[in-house]
């Protein structure tokens, strides 16, 4: 599998991506029998013994088994494609954001000053392991909200691109929950913490992080650039996950989904009122596949969403695989569960450049055929498809701003870049900004949540057919995306 969602840091290179080497998601024919100590006897039959092994979803049969190393894998695998116990066997595919970082105006062959005297002047704006250790405790919603215009609206020049400033005073209602299936949402964050679904039970349970299998589903800010561009392997993009683990990435996205409107403080999110539900599937630094998340993890986040009775479904990532091995994964059939459910997922088309209906391996699930997903590519402030994102007459469906966007970050705080320098050649100050389908996606899916808010009575193919239908055509679109345009959310809305 290749890279479809990495860093390009001046030359286009990205992080790799593929499959845990020794891991496996089997699905069990008889699902009262997948239980763990089930699914390891099976494997003592004959397999080999696993590391550990993980229930993600019983009705479904489906177990994540671990083993020792790669070899014990491919063993296993081949013993239980065999077995009348199992109906499949399937690799644990892993993901990345859809971010993408680059250092406007530092060419190649000006790098190595980066390892002189300049390097030290380089200023990063985000704020190394801002909670370490543990994660901090879930607040509950201010008791009193003053109610005013949101100061930083001016600032969000996708506001106007999607037509937003022509309706409003019109917010999304408490029926339509938003799931972000991120890095994790800082739900303590001002414009955030009243925003966040609450489980009916437990106002303190705002989602689930199914990577490290707890109820604090916090996004954990790792990011060094300059520890990259001390490392010479990290300057060129090879290795970069050791160092930009994370800039905070599912709060950015969560701010566009629904940061509080009307409540005085920072920024309002396209779909305002929608109670946002924070689901991690990314790892962390230190551990192992630290900055990406995994099949296991993303199929238990879209079950929990689905659970908890949610409408939309945010996905800023993906990764590149070949389609029959897409076709393999447990994801398209968690996908397929959505779909049953009348949930709507909207993904980044992802930051290759590439036409996703002609390449052999597209981005996943951007690239699969459903009709409850809606794929989204990154346009710039002048309407141009950015020179990142991919496109697809067929399989992209729409555009939304994707460059330089301006969001809630990580620490109570917002901003449009991710991290400031000193260019080497100029001895000015850059910056490497918030740019990507990943930014592009949340903006879509925020817009779903508004329109399903007007007409709740529709389902997920009538809000999908009104979100495409009434896109705002552009002609550098034509043939690029489905419906030719970028989001229009004021024509979507209807009259």
């Amino acid at each position: 599998m290749k890279a479809g969602f990495g860093i390009g840091l001046g030359v286009g290179l990205a992080l790799s991506s593929g499959a845990h080497a020794a891991d496996l998601i089997v699905r069990f024919r008889d699902p009262q029998n997948t239980r763990i100590q089930a699914a390891t006897t099976a494997l003592r039959e004959g397999a080999g013994s696993a590391s550990d092994a993980h229930l993600l979803n019983e009705s479904e049969g489906l177990v994540q088994l671990k083993f020792n190393s790669p070899a014990d894998a491919i063993q296993a695998r081949g013993v239980l494609e065999k077995s009348n116990r199992v109906v499949s066997v399937a690799p644990n595919f892993l993901y990345q954001k859809a971010i993408h970082y680059r250092l406007r105006n530092v060419k190649k062959g000006a790098r190595g000053t980066y390892l002189g005297a300049p390097l030290v002047q380089l200023v990063d704006d985000i704020a190394k392991d801002l909670i370490p250790g543990a994660m901090p405790e879930v607040e509950l919603p201010p008791s009193n909200v003053i109610a005013g215009d949101d100061p930083m609206v001016p600032m969000d020049w996708a506001i106007q691109a999607i037509r937003l400033d022509r309706v409003p005073k019109i917010r999304a209602t408490a029926s339509t929950v938003t799931a972000v299936i991120d890095t994790g949402i800082d739900y303590n964050h001002e414009d955030l913490v009243g925003a966040m679904w609450r489980k009916p039970d437990n106002a303190k349970e705002v989602g689930y992080d199914f990577a490290h299998k707890n109820a604090k589903p916090f996004d954990k800010v790792q990011f060094d650039l300059a520890g990259c561009m001390k490392d010479p392997l990290c300057q060129l993009g090879i290795g970069a996950e050791k160092f930009l683990v994370n800039p905070g990435h599912g709060t950015h996205c969560a701010g566009h989904v629904a940061a509080v409107a009307g409540n005085s403080v920072g920024m309002r999110g396209v779909g305002a009122g929608a109670p946002v539900m924070a689901l991690k599937f990314f790892y962390d630094a230190g551990e192992p596949n630290a900055g990406q998340g995994d099949d296991a993890a993303a199929i238990q986040a879209i079950d929990y969403a689905i659970k908890n009775g949610v409408k939309v479904i945010s996905a800023s990532w993906g990764g590149r695989q070949s389609r029959d091995e897409a076709e393999k994964s447990e994801l398209k059939k968690a996908l397929l569960r959505a779909q049953q459910a009348g949930v709507l997922f909207v993904v980044s088309a992802g930051n290759d450049s590439v036409d996703q209906d002609l390449v052999e391996d597209p981005s996943f699930p951007a690239a699969y055929d459903l009709d409850n997903i809606i794929t989204v590519a990154a346009v710039d402030s002048k309407d141009a498809l950015a020179d990142f994102s991919s496109f697809g007459a067929k399989s992209v469906h729409i555009a939304a701003p994707g460059v330089k966007i301006f969001s809630t970050t990580s620490g109570g705080n917002y901003s449009d870049v991710v991290a400031r320098y000193i260019n080497p050649r100029t001895g000015k100050e850059q910056t490497m900004d918030w740019d990507g389908t990943s930014m592009a996606t949340p903006i879509v899916a925020g817009a779903a949540a508004l329109v399903w808010s007007k007409y709740p009575t529709e389902n997920y193919k009538q809000i999908r057919d009104r979100i495409l239908k009434s896109a705002r055509t552009v002609t550098g679109l034509q043939g690029k995306v489905a419906s030719g345009g970028v989001l229009d959310v004021a024509a979507a809305l209807g009259p």
